[in-house]
């Protein structure tokens, strides 16, 4: 694409529509007065200082986005890049335009020159990068966990509730009490008819004129009710 108008003019005009007194009167002015010290600046941030060749000529390619963006921080620098936008410039405008300190124009003119290749460190130390991920996962069978727990339990015995002929739970210490009332009254029955039975013997014997003692039992009983006021032999 060959222009009519040099470029230098038309970004001049684009950036200068109404040029102040104070403003640059060409491009070439502007270029010496801002452009130029904003170079300096990036490559001395960038590099630490401009002791090596490759700081000297860094070789900024201002068709190159990752430089654009170095560049474009500074603020001639970003009116410069959208001044290219908004007019158009190829790639090719833009290598043979950007003809200045710092540019890849002025690294390659110092290899053909002096006859060397300056080498571009950015970079060197960060290796490609390798997905180790697969070879991880190949190279894992899985994660097994295995747990045993044993439980053991111990049964308490309970007393278990007593089922009447109804089916109906029975309270078993009632039912202990009654029995033990029972066996008590039984007791006291066996007892009495045990007594009952040897003092009807010993009257019989007496009516038939044998001498009988009177039954030691029968004797406690009746001694135990005298002193209880129970009795009153006297009368």
């Amino acid at each position: 694409m060959h222009r009519k108008t040099p470029i230098s003019t038309l970004v001049y005009n684009t950036l200068y529509p109404a040029p102040a007194p104070t403003d640059p009167p060409s491009f070439s002015a502007h270029l010496s007065k801002n452009l130029v010290g904003e170079v300096r600046i990036e490559t001395a941030t960038f590099y630490g200082s401009l002791d090596t060749i490759e700081a000297r000529y860094p070789g900024l390619n201002y068709a190159y986005a990752p430089h654009r963006k170095r560049l474009g921080r500074f603020p001639h620098h970003r009116r410069l890049f959208e001044a290219f936008d908004r007019l158009g410039v190829t790639e090719s405008e833009i290598l043979g335009f950007c003809r200045w300190e710092g540019t890849l124009w002025a690294r390659e003119r110092y290899e053909r020159d002096e006859g060397v290749k300056v080498r571009d460190t950015t970079g060197m130390e960060i290796s490609e990068w390798i997905d180790r991920r697969k070879h991880r996962l190949s190279g894992t069978k899985g994660i097994n966990v295995k747990t045993d727990i044993e439980v053991e339990i111990e049964e308490v015995p309970t007393a278990q509730p007593v089922q009447s002929d109804a089916g109906a739970p029975v309270d078993t210490e009632m039912q202990i009490d009654e029995e033990g009332e029972e066996s008590d009254e039984e007791v006291d029955e066996s007892v009495g008819f045990e007594l009952n039975q040897r003092l009807m013997h010993a009257a019989a014997m007496r009516e038939q004129g044998v001498n009988m003692a009177m039954d030691p039992e029968w004797e406690q009983y009746l001694k135990e009710a005298q002193e209880r006021g129970e009795l009153d032999i006297g009368a």
